[in-house]
C-alpha cells in the first residue's frame, strides 16, 4: 500500500524524514552507527567541543534528547563528556575512537548521500537541501513569536 497524500506538512515531513531514516540507517550500520550518532560525531568533528546546549541548538533538537542520545556515544568511548567552566554545564567532545568511527562510516554515509542524490537529482536535491533550510529558520522564527 502507498503511503497517503496529505497536505501538512509536518505529516509529509515527518513520513518522507522515516523513509530517509531507514536508508541512512541501513548504510551506517554496517559500521555500528545510527544516523543520529553520525550526525552527533560529524558535529563535533566540525565544530570542535561544545556545550551540550550548543550541540543540541546546533543540530536543532531539544537538549535532554541531546543528553540522552549522548548517554550511549560517551559509553561506547566516541565522546567524551567534560565538567564546563561553570560545573553545570557539560561540554562534549569527540574522541579518537569516535574520530575513527567517523571515518568508517563517512564513505557509507557518502554512498547512500549519492544514492538518494541519483534517484531525486543532484539539482532538485540541492533545492531541497536550501528549501529545508529556510523552512527551518521560518519555523524557529515562528517558535520564537
Amino acid at each position: 500500500m502507498e503511503p497517503a497524500t496529505t497536505d501538512c506538512v509536518c505529516t509529509t515531513l515527518r513520513m518522507t524524514t522515516r523513509w530517509i531514516d531507514r536508508l541512512y540507517s541501513q548504510a551506517l550500520a554496517e559500521v555500528g552507527l545510527r544516523p543520529t550518532s553520525y550526525a552527533f560525531l560529524s558535529r563535533l568533528a566540525a565544530d570542535g567541543p561544545l556545550m551540550v546546549s550548543q550541540l543540541a541548538d546546533r543540530l536543532a533538537m531539544e537538549r535532554t534528547t541531546c543528553t540522552r542520545e549522548l548517554q550511549p556515544l560517551a559509553r561506547d568511548g566516541l565522546v567524551m563528556i567534560e565538567a564546563g567552566a561553570d560545573r553545570r554545564q557539560r561540554v562534549v567532545h569527540i574522541s579518537p575512537k569516535g574520530e575513527a568511527k567517523l571515518a568508517e562510516g563517512r564513505p557509507h554515509w557518502e554512498a547512500v548521500q549519492q544514492r538518494v542524490a541519483d534517484a531525486f537529482g543532484s539539482e532538485p536535491t540541492d533545492d531541497l537541501l536550501g528549501r529545508l533550510r529556510e523552512l527551518l529558520t521560518e519555523t524557529q522564527q515562528l517558535m520564537a513569536n
